[in-house]
């Protein structure tokens, strides 16, 4: 089954992927530079089929028999859809036999919004993942709210947003006039409340029109020549900078975008890639320190990068009216700081939340500088002058505070404590923690997320107990929600909550690695153990310490 509209320049099927699969897309036909405008994530093997059935489901058969039904709640005991149609302006609709439509593509947009498509009040586009096979969902979103402020968000960090109208006006719609190519929020009676383009960009009749969410987290309007062109021409993005797309280069990533046009994406000094092919899915530390106990805080210097900065709210903590070299200062005077931004037209200095995010050299961080605690190298010397060794590593400390207790353990320990040895929030393999719980067998409780399980851990010859967290199958979650979660730890800090020192996600595993408690969970300190409730006053203050 091929859709074709009835000037023939638009197409539903099977779209060939570089991967040898076939998501089910639309497209248009008379473009070389083939670019799916709508699309189904799942992608298919060759030789399948698209059908509409007798019953009224729009089915895929797969070359094994078996068989995906492509849209929910068309046919069978629903409403049966009698015909299959691509309309002249991209939208693909099912009808019933009263010719009433029941579903089309323009109500369920992936990414991308064409002449004549209307984005509703709170419906949102998803960005695509990354790499031209990659037709999974994305980081970022673009959302038409109910309250009417249309946004950008990287969703899947539980970012407020990055880019907004503010027009806080209900039930609006974005629209993108079919007969102007113009994109505007617009209210139920069509009026016109806020333009996000500024006059015509090309004639509709001599260009195909197309405004896509990218990969990279941006909202842009592209042309492209029905006659002559040869690629898509930008004529519109909500944003011009694009490092400041939260994110955009995970955690402790940076953004460089010289000419305001690509992103390319590096980790910070001291961090090395979790995937070597897309180092925006995140950086971790090759080796991590504590800064605030242990030999190496005397080794530490400071390094200052020009046209930088870390951009991300809320702040650890703002400084006004000082200097540059107070600023580099107040870095180095507190432990639980390793980096800051300082802006001399302004003359504040920022100190930063971990983990580090939007770290970013680009026009929008013209003026400002970036500066980063880190370890001496081999070929320096201390303030005592003492030399390092050979083997260099620029160090940054992440310590992220979370757990049910409130008080901090006595380790057990033979030669250091965890901190002294740096294990902070390090990646375990699932056999490790197998093996440090003996096979996951000393249950220290229960919660609705999970079993919690003694163990102890041999690094550097320092003993360690730890309290392991596995969580249930049944709330399973993906890479990105896990890594979400962690994120959140990360910027969380109180001197009675105990850190995070680590984390498991391995294929289906999902495990937090923590400080063992042995005097039990907060909740035994507040209310008590067999009926023995200490007094208000009592919990009050248990709560302050």
């Amino acid at each position: 089954m091929v859709c074709k509209n009835s000037t023939k320049n638009i197409v539903c099927k099977f779209y060939p992927l570089p991967n040898g699969l076939f998501p089910l897309g639309i497209w248009s036909a008379k473009i070389p530079q083939k670019t799916l405008v709508w699309y189904k994530s799942l992608s298919v093997e060759p030789n399948s089929l698209l059908q509409l059935t007798s019953e009224g489901h729009l089915v895929i058969t797969h070359p094994n028999g078996t068989i995906s039904q492509t849209i929910d709640n068309i046919g069978g005991d629903s409403e049966a859809a009698n015909s299959a149609h691509m309309q002249d302006d991209g939208n693909f609709v099912l009808k019933d036999s009263n010719l009433r439509t029941l579903w089309e593509s323009f109500d369920s947009p992936p990414n991308t919004m064409l002449p004549g498509q209307t984005l509703k009040s709170n419906q949102i586009l998803y960005s695509k993942g990354k790499g031209a096979s990659n037709y999974s969902l994305g980081n970022f979103m673009l959302e038409m709210q109910g309250d009417g402020n249309l946004i950008l968000k990287a969703h899947q960090f539980s970012d407020p947003s990055y880019w907004y109208t503010s027009t806080l006006v209900s039930n609006l719609n974005l629209v993108f006039n079919e007969s102007n190519s113009l994109l505007y929020l617009a209210n139920g009676n069509g009026n016109i409340v806020y333009s996000l383009t500024k006059g015509t960009p090309t004639p509709v009749k001599d260009y195909y029109h197309r405004a896509t969410i990218d990969e990279n987290g941006n909202f842009q309007q592209y042309v492209y020549h029905k006659r002559n062109g040869t690629k898509w021409e930008r004529v519109w993005r909500a944003i011009d900078d694009p490092c400041k797309v939260d994110f955009v280069c995970g955690i402790y990533g940076l953004c460089t975008s010289p000419n305001n046009e690509s992103v390319k994406c590096d980790c910070i000094q001291g961090y090395i890639p979790f995937d070597q092919e897309d180092v925006s899915k995140r950086c971790h530390p090759e080796t991590v320190i504590n800064y605030c106990s242990g030999p190496n805080v005397m080794n530490l210097k400071q390094n200052v990068f020009d046209d930088t900065d870390f951009q991300f709210y809320p702040d650890f903590a703002l400084i006004n009216d000082v200097d540059l070299e107070s600023c580099k200062k107040s870095v180095m005077d507190d432990c639980n700081i390793i980096a800051a931004t300082y802006n001399s037209s302004t003359s504040t200095c920022v100190m930063k939340r971990m983990p580090l995010l939007n770290a970013r050299n680009s026009s929008s961080s013209k003026g400002q500088k970036a500066l980063l605690k880190v370890a001496y190298s081999n070929n320096e010397s201390n303030i005592f002058g003492v030399s390092k060794k050979k083997s260099f590593n620029v160090r940054v400390f992440f310590e992220a505070y979370y757990h049910p207790y409130a008080k901090r353990l006595t380790r057990r320990r033979k030669f250091l404590n965890a901190t002294d040895i740096g294990i902070n929030f390090r990646e375990f393999t699932f056999d490790e923690l197998h093996e440090a719980t003996d096979g996951f067998s000393r249950i220290l409780g229960k919660g609705s997320s999970g079993k919690v399980y003694r163990g102890t851990l041999i690094i550097d010859d320092a003993e360690i107990g730890i309290a392991v967290k596995k969580l249930e199958k049944k709330i399973e979650k993906s890479e990105n929600e896990f890594m979400t979660e962690l994120k959140i730890i990360g910027l969380t800090h109180h001197k009675n909550l105990v850190k995070l020192l680590g984390f498991c996600m391995e294929n289906k595993h999902r495990v937090l690695v923590y400080e063992l408690m042995p005097n039990g969970a907060l909740s035994s300190l507040l209310f008590g153990q067999k009926g023995e409730k200490p007094q208000w006053s009592q919990r009050g203050m248990q709560l302050i310490e």
